[in-house]
């Protein structure tokens, strides 16, 4: 599965950044949408199994990202931070949610209703703070990308190597706590190197407070992970999908962009 995974990743990597910096950011966002889109499909797949009902969810998803489509590109930058705001906040409740979570939660209507209609938000906040990272600038985008990537390989292989103790057994099982422990540190090596690549743009406490953000958003991206996790079990699933050999669903890849991206979006609008 590790060589798989491998495999597809140095695939679809060079696609990703090649869409990334010779797309204009109307036709990034429009794109980004389609991989949005596809993970609401998933979202609402493991909710109901009937055709409709998923048919409405989708076009409800449209007309949603049709909206903040509306908000990014024509109305003024405090709506979109607003709106990142309202993100940020969120997972911070998610992030609660999760520290209390009970394994016979599972099956509750008040749970299941919550996931079900979390999905509006999640993928279309998070859709939206994509695409205006890559409206400042594409290096921002690809910058958040690695970050994650590189705090879900640090956590895989520190996990692998030290992990002893669970995170969220209940949740996730192969979860560990030194694996987050390897996420944090190695997004905070990364955080350095960028800081030291960006130096003659960032003073000297801003360049702490960049640092800070990396290592912050890595965490709510393991947030992220462990909320699709919940959807998962709730569903009664493994993946959320299988177009991504060796991943899984698309909301298995996209799901800790998805949280991280709101905000570290909101993060360097303070920042500049």
């Amino acid at each position: 599965m590790l060589k798989q995974r491998i495999i597809t990743s140095v695939i679809l990597v060079p696609i990703v950044v090649l869409f990334m910096f010779y797309m204009s950011s109307h036709w990034f966002a429009g794109l980004l949408a389609l991989v949005a889109l596809a993970g609401a499909w998933e979202w609402t797949s493991m909710a109901t199994k009937t055709l409709l009902p998923k048919l409405t969810y989708m076009l409800i998803c449209v007309g949603l990202m049709a909206g903040c489509w509306f908000v990014l590109f024509v109305l003024n930058q405090d709506h979109v931070r607003l709106m990142m705001l309202a993100g940020s906040v969120y997972w911070v409740f998610v992030l609660l949610l999760l520290s209390f979570y009970q394994s016979s939660w599972i099956g509750n209507y008040i749970l299941e209703g919550f996931l079900h209609y979390s999905g509006y938000f999640v993928i279309t906040i998070g859709w939206l703070a994509m695409a205006s990272l890559h409206q400042q600038n594409p290096e921002l985008l690809l910058f958040l990308f690695v970050l994650v990537w590189v705090a879900d390989i640090a956590a895989y292989f520190s996990g692998k190597k030290f992990g002893r103790n669970k995170l969220a057994e209940q949740l996730s099982p192969g979860k560990t706590r030194e694996g987050v422990l390897g996420a944090m540190v190695g997004t905070f090596v990364f955080s350095l190197i960028g800081v030291w690549l960006w130096q003659e743009q960032l003073e000297w406490g801003a360049a702490v407070y960049m640092v800070i953000l990396c290592v912050l958003s890595a965490l709510i991206s393991v947030v992220g992970d462990l909320f699709e996790s919940l959807l998962k079990r709730n569903a009664g699933m493994k993946d959320s999908g299988f177009l991504i050999p060796g991943h899984g669903g698309v909301l298995d890849r996209i799901d800790s962009l998805l949280a991280a991206s709101p905000g570290f979006a909101l993060g360097l609008y303070w920042l500049y």
